[in-house]
């Protein structure tokens, strides 16, 4: 009884706002656009959903991510269009459409999408700081946990920074382990990644779910993403609200801003699942299988069905909560692939074998459930099989308490991400093309006008407690990895052999790291066909890293793109002796040395020999000839660091050494 009083105090006090008569919001509010691409000639059509509740339509268009405002509206149609076919594009290149449904009460509807034709593969995504509570550190299986969630990064193309907090530290001093993590590469640096229990930080006096008994601080991830924001704790003074937690004084350590105070720089996501005592397991068992869980979609280990799922339990007022869903799903999957008339757990339950990629959820809610949708403890009962869900209703947004829904719904099952959409509404129609989760994320905080610009589809923007919850740098699609990469060398040159992807792929890009460097090279020119590649680039060089990926053309409703698997690494071996016939126990000495190297070997055949002096990055230093069996070479000018000496006769058998200079 007290369960369904609170239910019914949600929907007073989060609805009160924006009540009318009821209708179907979410879509009247909602432009449901698809597209189609033609590579020759260069053509993308725009599509939607005529739903006959617009006076007319304005389509504006951008470059993709570029921060721009719109400006002007590129053409202006009648009421009864669905389609808007832009022949000034250019293939490769990422464009951002913006269409605006003028509607009769003098509202407007939106919708977005972001378009390519052939978007190439994105290389490098940048440096991400992986931020990891300390407490479960030494533990064998959450240290493995931890090595395969930091490989899998790095083989989608980021460069991992790691540190190492306690659940007890100042949020300012996390704070500043970021930060000046962020200044040793400022450019590079995009993203964030809170692994476990880090210290939560709280900051405004807000309510966004409307109960006045919520108002106060929130929960605030994004101050570890505003690297030059000014944070203060002296001006908010309340202890009003019902639960400690929000409470809000000068000094307490809880921040005043209720909205963000500068654009956010990093990309922001927690994995934090303390505190879920509906679950059998514990918090460092949810840790762990939640990352063997990324690393089973990232690798194509967990199937789901490209589709969507709305539950819509708030149909009847204006601000259209589940717009959210409407207006990216369609994107996606296009609009025939978008069910809204299943329930979230029956149409997602394991039990019923059906799964969507995407869903979204709103009712009544509480701190641990959310009306018509489910709880914290179905959660724990059930193995839902989504792997990105919105979910919005009163109180659960507030995250950091016991058993709360948004944290549950990662916690077990297939799902990675979740967000409270609704206020404000989040744009996540960048990942239709290949964009990591924790793009919209940051799109979605820092959305100052560029998205929504009616006010009553526009509640609660730029506000602190915008959140989201799992790892940030998932993305929609990815393709079977390849495997049992292997490396050797063979006249000089080095030869990669691997087993295919699973998928039906174009074929496979080879990067390099050389030592001493931390980011990708692509030195194929074009998607390989075999499971063969040699590197004639340069010469066999030991520590070099090799990568290979499948490479495939995605087609989406929003276009197309080459998506990239994960790569599988292999690293090349020092060679230490390869003996002939002419070729035997060579000596070298001193060892390491200042000013010259002595070179001694058998030379039972008089053959000429050439000796090569190599740096780390596979570049020759100095090159010699002789004919005797002893040799003396100078090092004197050249930099302190480790080289290899490689000797090789007239038919090409070598031999190489390991010197180091000092």
């Amino acid at each position: 009884m007290k369960l369904i009083y609170k239910l019914l105090l949600s929907l007073i006090a989060l609805f009160s706002v924006f009540n009318a008569s009821s209708q179907q919001y979410s879509q009247n509010i909602t432009v449901q656009a698809f597209a189609t691409v033609i590579t020759n000639p260069s053509t993308i059509i725009i599509n939607w959903i005529n739903d006959n509740s617009g006076n007319g339509y304005k389509i504006y268009r951008r470059n993709s991510l570029s921060g721009s405002f719109w400006g002007s509206p590129i053409t202006n149609l009648p009421a009864s269009s669905s389609q808007y076919i832009d022949t000034n594009v250019v293939n490769g290149v990422s464009y951002e459409y913006k269409i605006k449904k003028i509607l009769g009460n003098g509202n407007k509807g939106f919708g977005y999408i972001n378009s390519s034709i052939e978007l190439p593969v994105i290389e490098n995504r940048g440096k991400l700081i992986l931020v990891v509570e300390n407490t479960y550190i030494g533990d064998n299986n959450f240290d493995a946990a931890i090595n395969q969630t930091i490989t899998d990064i790095q083989a989608d193309g980021w460069i991992v920074n790691r540190i190492n907090v306690n659940r007890n530290d100042a949020v300012t001093s996390v704070k500043q382990l970021i930060v000046t993590t962020y200044n040793l590469d400022p450019i590079n640096t995009k993203a964030v990644y809170l692994l476990g229990r880090i210290p939560v930080p709280y900051s405004g006096f807000i309510n966004p779910d409307s109960h006045p008994d919520h108002e106060g601080a929130w929960p605030a991830d994004v101050y570890y993403g505003d690297m030059n924001g000014i944070w203060t704790d002296f001006n908010v003074n309340d202890t009003s609200s019902s639960r400690p937690q929000n409470h809000n004084i000068p000094g307490d350590g809880k921040f005043d801003q209720s909205k963000i105070p500068s654009k956010i720089e990093l990309q922001v996501g927690r994995v934090d699942l303390s505190g879920l005592v509906s679950f059998s397991d514990s918090e460092k068992d949810l840790l762990t299988k939640y990352m063997y869980r990324a690393h089973n979609y990232k690798t194509k280990n967990i199937a789901v069905t490209e589709r969507s799922l709305i539950d819509n339990n708030f149909t009847s007022y204006q601000e259209g909560f589940a717009s959210s869903g409407y207006r990216n799903f369609s994107v996606m999957f296009g609009p025939d692939q978008i069910n809204d008339s299943l329930d979230y757990f029956t149409g997602t339950s394991i039990n019923a074998g059906a799964s969507h990629m995407w869903s979204y959820g709103c009712g009544g809610g509480s701190f641990n459930s959310c009306g018509g949708v489910g709880s914290t403890t179905g959660f724990s009962a059930d193995s839902l099989q989504t792997i990105f869900t919105m979910l919005f209703g009163s109180y659960f947004g507030d995250w950091d308490s016991d058993d709360n829904l948004l944290r549950a719904s990662i916690a077990q099952g297939q799902t990675l991400t979740a967000a409270w959409a609704g206020r404000p509404h989040w744009q996540f129609h960048h990942m239709a093309l290949g964009s990591n989760i924790g793009i919209s994320t940051k799109l979605t905080q820092n959305n100052n006008g560029q998205y929504f610009s009616s006010t009553y589809t526009h509640y609660y923007k730029r506000k602190v407690h915008i959140a989201l919850m799992g790892d940030p740098t998932l993305r929609m699609h990815y393709i079977s990895p390849p495997s049992n990469l292997t490396t050797h060398h063979d006249n000089d040159k080095t030869v990669l052999n691997w087993t295919p992807s699973q998928d039906v792929v174009l074929g496979y890009n080879i990067y390099r790291i050389l030592p001493g460097e931390n980011v990708y090279t692509k030195i194929n020119n074009s998607p390989i066909q075999p499971t063969t590649f040699t590197d004639s680039s340069i010469t066999y060089t030991p520590n070099v890293i090799y990568i290979v990926k499948a490479v495939d053309l995605k087609i989406t409703a929003s276009g197309s793109y080459f998506n990239q698997s994960l790569g599988t690494s292999n690293t090349t071996s020092i060679i230490l002796e390869i003996m002939s016939f002419n070729i035997s126990k060579m000596n070298v000495y001193p060892n390491p040395t200042k000013k010259h190297i002595n070179i001694e070997w058998n030379n039972p055949k008089s053959s000429v020999f050439t000796i090569s002096l190599i740096n780390v990055n596979g570049k020759i230093i100095t090159e010699e000839t002789t004919n005797n069996s002893i040799h003396t070479l100078s090092v004197q000018h050249i930099p302190r660091g480790i080289y290899f000496l490689k000797l090789v006769d007239e038919t090409n058998v070598s031999i190489t050494k390991k010197v180091i200079k000092y």
